[in-house]
């Protein structure tokens, strides 16, 4: 679960300067390894530099402590440290990591894993944000910031107006309920491709609706969802079928019902009872 299409492997201790302010509904995601008899690592969300200083604050500090097994967050203010909370700490010495941690409104939710572990509440205001720093015994695959606040049903279409051979579309989100589908639709608004995880039935049904009506369903394959467990789904439009991969994993194929894969799918829809934290395109 430490990996992703576009990363970059980065030196610890690493210190990086955003862009442009955050924005609610973005999701920093860290993944790496920790190192084998790892005692301690931390990452920072600064502002007025990269270091923890007298003359920076610290938005969130989120240390690993593997000697104690806690995870320790806390803020850093007018060279002043503010009260501690803390939470078992869901890594392992030795092993790859997945830290993710979205900015709401009203705190930061740190999840472990895909897990959600904590919700830090703002003392400081996120927009404040300048910097991201990681030290201590962890290996860096990549650091990513991306997604917003998702309203469904959400729809779009492809940047290039179609799904390209070789496009990789990457849904980031957590089940909230039994139903929610990831759709591949064409200009006439069919549904060539009909990804439908049920949780109650436990069940993942692919299928097309075409010319008014739905085809075969699809249903073998191992159920990898679970309500309020985030998931990494990805869909690459290959030459013969749909290729789909939850969790990094291989979890099947589709088979193109269309006769154009390369010019058909024109868009995407999401729907149901999901929460959606982002959406990438890659190749």
């Amino acid at each position: 679960m430490a990996s992703h299409d576009n990363d970059t492997p980065l030196p610890v201790p690493y210190t990086s300067r955003l862009g442009q302010p955050l924005e609610a509904g973005q999701t920093l995601n860290v993944h790496g390894k920790i190192n084998d008899g790892a005692l301690v690592a931390e990452f920072n969300l600064l502002q007025g530099g990269g270091d923890i200083a007298p003359n920076t604050n610290v938005i969130l500090h989120l240390k690993l402590n593997f000697k104690d097994k806690k995870v320790i967050m806390n803020s850093y203010e007018n060279g002043v440290w503010g009260k501690e909370e803390r939470e078992s700490i869901p890594f392992h010495a030795g092993q790859d990591f997945d830290l993710r941690i979205r900015v709401l409104d009203e705190g930061f939710e740190i999840s472990a894993d895909n897990k959600k572990i904590h919700e830090f509440k703002h003392r400081l205001p996120f927009q404040s944000i300048e910097y991201i720093s990681v030290r201590g015994e962890v290996s860096l695959n990549g650091i990513h910031w991306g997604g917003r606040f998702y309203k469904l049903p959400w729809e779009t279409a492809f940047p290039a107006g179609h799904l390209e051979r070789g496009q990789r579309i990457h849904l980031y989100g957590v089940p909230k309920g039994d139903r929610w589908s990831f759709d591949l639709v064409a200009r006439n608004q069919d549904v060539l491709f009909h990804f439908n995880p049920r949780l109650k039935e436990k069940v993942v049904v692919r299928n097309s609706h075409r010319n008014g009506f739905w085809d075969n369903e699809e249903r073998e394959g191992e159920f990898p969802f679970k309500k309020d467990v985030g998931f990494d789904l990805t869909i690459i439009n290959e030459e013969f079928s749909i290729q789909i991969f939850i969790n990094r994993e291989r979890f099947g194929t589709f088979q193109h019902r269309t006769q154009n894969p390369i010019g058909d799918y024109i868009g995407l829809r999401i729907d149901g009872e999901v929460e959606v934290t982002g959406i990438e395109f890659s190749h």
